[in-house]
């Protein structure tokens, strides 16, 4: 399906290239009527039809500011010659919008043009445009790959904000590759970049899965959360490829109404079904977490109510999704990274006297928080004080200008990075009633030389005063533990019997991107992975750049695994599984669990009694749910072993889905495993000759498809 998807985008290319070179009435005929154009004086100033396929007339010499915005049926748009500018906010927020044409008149990609059009993956920017304004294709999350000509030398450094999969093609040495190069680094501080998935639309290669819905009790809710089965994983080139159904019964807003573990209906009969048909994932895990992406992207939320008993909001559990308010119920204690990122119709959060940790990016881009930053006054906010936002104890964010902040008492929690990059603090007072300051919370406030610490204060998160201008802290008696650089370069004391503080560490140590994040000693080393635990075990990380060493030991104890396949197979772990825990760690010691675009091949010894079968690999999430891996058969310094692929690291259940019947007999892989100097070409440019081989193979096609089409047409009108 999805080559067949490439080959439509072809054809609806070349499809636009002829229409181009139609006349006029033609090219309205194959697309839209003139009635559903507004010109005024050449401007196009609305358009008002309801096709799919737009073709914008040649009478038309400049589209104007919000000529199709929002519109939410206009796939393809073919831009003629005549147009010679684009106007701000021209296409924003076309989802469908996949495939334009840019005609030849235009020299300039305006403001926010394509601003949040979801559809977009694939872009060409022909060289008769020399500048692409601000944020003109921001936020088109699906957007991989835009071939940008030379001529173009004027980029916005936030044009492309928020593309986190994008891949910049373009010549060595041009205006464009220095800008790619500049968009990379930004491009790994993008939330979504090393946490969110590919969400193929049900026709990737993998193949979408139908699975029956779980039992839900009938009576009625009053806020209703759509979908309890969060989607499917299935395998797609060694990779758990994941599958959005959204075809699925309520989440109640009770915790009543809530299926639980015992009563939900296996998604697939058995892990041997599951192995080809995908495994089933829930929004909500035992009654307690909304897994990690649950709502994300989900359209057709607005209020939100959610359940009582509920503790974890995961990573991105809401961002993206259309949720309008949210009420989060008292038990919750963590709101974890991105939980609600980019929710652009967000405008009400109540927080509860539970919450202890608001983590980086929770609220980031919402209206809640951007309107409060931009002066507003905000639903929810309980402070007195208008610079600080405040909901249940917890301090969200803070706007003011003043040298000093004193901290309204009453407050509990100050949340990750609520008052970052102020620079113009020099002294806060923090009251007695905080007792956690959250992750970066004073990250970056340069001038910050005097801080008062609450006497009650327990628990201060990694980085939390980090590139400040503190030289001394007194830690109170009450603290607890302090993360990675709590205080910087700062020297700390304390004010109770001395003791050394707990090491602790956030979860975005735990990411292998964030390098900078952990405490590493002295130099990279030799790139590459050794292995130690296990004989004849072997691991080579994509894109290493320094020594690491996976741990591997056997585990006795299964019950995490057991607990997964309960939950999702109403059943046991397979018998005769073999499981292993496998840690990765640099020169800090910190395990590293999320290793985002990079894959971890991993090579362990076939189990005892396991030999000859057919293997499969069973794994969990962050949130405990399983996932599937494929699992190779190989020969590895004479010892037959079983290789697997995996971005993140957990417990790993090896298992026989029966005897391999066939006769195939087994790679033999030479163990001078070494990890590669650098991980796939997303550099742009570097890579000439595939990038040459790519474009000639494009042209070919549509060389070929160009031609069968117009021996169509001529047949046609013979």
């Amino acid at each position: 399906m999805r080559k067949r998807k490439r080959l439509s985008g072809i054809l609806l290319i070349i499809a636009a290239l002829i229409i181009m070179q139609l006349p006029v009435a033609e090219a309205d005929a194959a697309s839209s009527s003139a009635s559903d154009f507004k010109i005024e004086g050449g401007v196009l100033v609305k358009y008002r039809g309801t096709e799919t396929n737009v073709s914008i007339p040649d009478t038309v010499e400049a589209i104007g500011d919000g000529a199709f915005e929002d519109n939410t049926r206009v796939e393809l748009v073919v831009i003629p010659n005549s147009v010679k500018r684009i106007g701000a906010y021209a296409f924003w927020g076309c989802d469908k919008l996949d495939t334009v044409v840019l005609g030849k008149g235009l020299t300039a990609v305006g403001d926010f043009a394509f601003a949040g059009c979801g559809g977009l993956e694939q872009m060409t920017i022909p060289s008769n445009i020399t500048s692409i304004g601000i944020s003109a294709f921001a936020d088109c999350v699906n957007l991989k790959d835009i071939s940008i000509a030379p001529e173009t030398t004027d980029i916005h450094e936030s044009a492309f904000d928020g593309c986190y999969r994008l891949t910049i093609h373009c010549q060595p040495g041009t205006m464009a590759d220095k800008y790619a190069q500049e968009f990379y680094e930004r491009q790994k501080e993008m939330p979504e970049y090393q946490d969110v998935p590919e969400y193929p639309d049900g026709d990737g290669t993998g193949g979408e899965t139908t699975t029956p819905a779980p039992d839900v009790p009938s009576e009625p809710s009053a806020t209703p959360v759509p979908g309890t089965v969060l989607g499917s994983t299935q395998i797609v080139g060694n990779h758990a490829v994941f599958f959005i159904d959204s075809k699925l019964p309520e989440v109640r807003s009770s915790l009543e109404g809530l299926p639980s573990a015992s009563d939900n209906a296996a998604p697939v009969g058995n892990l041997m079904q599951a192995a080809s048909e995908g495994v089933s994932k829930y929004t909500t895990v035992d009654n307690r977490v909304i897994a990690d992406q649950a709502y994300y992207r989900n359209g057709g939320l607005g209020e939100v109510q959610l359940p009582m008993g509920i503790a974890e909001l995961g990573q991105f559990s809401f961002a993206r999704s259309s949720v309008t308010g949210i009420t989060v119920p008292l038990g919750v204690r963590t709101i974890s990274y991105g939980a609600f990122y980019h929710c652009d119709s967000l405008g009400r959060v109540s927080l509860p006297a539970s919450v202890t940790l608001v983590e980086p990016k929770a609220f980031s881009y919402t209206p809640w928080m951007d309107n409060f930053l931009g002066g507003m006054a905000v639903e929810g906010n309980e402070s007195s004080d208008g610079n600080y936002l405040i909901s249940g104890g917890v301090l969200v964010a803070y706007r003011g200008s003043d040298s000093q902040a004193v901290i309204p008492d009453g407050v509990r929690v100050i949340a990750a990075e609520a008052f970052r990059d102020h620079g113009e603090l020099e002294s806060v007072v923090i009251p007695d009633s905080v007792t956690v300051i959250g992750e970066g919370a004073f990250e970056g406030c340069g001038n910050l030389t005097a801080v008062t610490l609450g006497s009650q204060l327990k628990q201060i998160k990694d980085r939390a005063f980090e590139g400040c201008g503190l030289q001394q802290v007194t830690l109170p008696a009450s603290v607890e533990e302090a993360g990675i650089r709590a205080f910087g370069n700062a020297e700390v004391s304390f004010a109770g019997e001395p003791f050394e503080l707990p090491n602790s560490y956030e979860v975005t140590a735990t990411r292998l991107s964030n390098e900078e994040y952990r405490n590493l000693e002295g130099e990279p080393g030799d790139a590459g992975v050794t292995v130690v635990g296990i004989e004849h075990a072997y691991a080579e990380l994509e894109g290493a750049a320094r020594s690491y060493t996976l741990t591997a030991f056997r585990m006795e104890d299964v019950s995490v695994l057991e607990q997964a396949c309960v939950r999702s197979f109403k059943t046991s772990v397979p018998e005769g599984m073999t499981a292993y825990e496998l840690t990765l760690t640099d020169s800090s010691g910190i395990p590293i669990t999320k290793l985002g675009r990079q894959t971890l091949t991993v090579i362990l010894p076939v189990p005892e009694g396991l030999s000859g079968q057919k293997l499969q690999v069973l794994t969990l999430d962050r949130n405990g749910q399983p996932e599937l891996l494929a699992a190779e058969r190989v020969m590895a310094d004479g010892t037959e072993s079983v290789k697997f692929q995996t971005n993140h690291l957990s417990p790993f259940g090896i298992y026989s889905l029966g005897a391999d019947d066939s006769q195939e007999e087994l790679q033999v892989l030479n163990m001078e495993l070494t990890s590669q100097s650098a991980g796939p070409d997303i550099q742009g440019g570097s890579s000439v000759a595939s990038t040459s081989k790519m474009v000639i193979s494009g042209l070919i096609l549509a060389l070929g498809v160009l031609l069968i089409v117009i021996g169509t047409l001529q047949r046609s009108r013979g």
